[in-house]
């Protein structure tokens, strides 16, 4: 497993030395919020609104295993 997360941090480093500058400092600054362990407030701010519009629409009930499912049928045509 010590291979597998070296691999990952190079992985990381590699995509951020590729990145400009400004684009370097929103990266530190998610790497800061996922760090944080917070959500940040426009997330927050959408997953209320998502759930008013589920509720609104009446399907507040159903589970990501319905949602997948029905998504998956609705794409292969059934």
């Amino acid at each position: 497993m010590g291979k597998a997360i070296k691999r990952d941090e190079e992985i990381v480093l590699e995509k951020f030395r590729s990145l400009p500058a400004k684009r370097k400092k929103e990266a530190l600054h998610l790497l800061d919020l996922l760090a944080s362990g917070k959500k940040p407030k426009d997330w927050l701010e959408f997953d209320e609104w998502a759930l008013n519009v589920a509720k609104h629409r009446g399907f507040d009930h159903l589970t990501e295993e319905d949602v997948a499912r029905i998504v998956s049928d609705y794409r292969s045509g059934e």
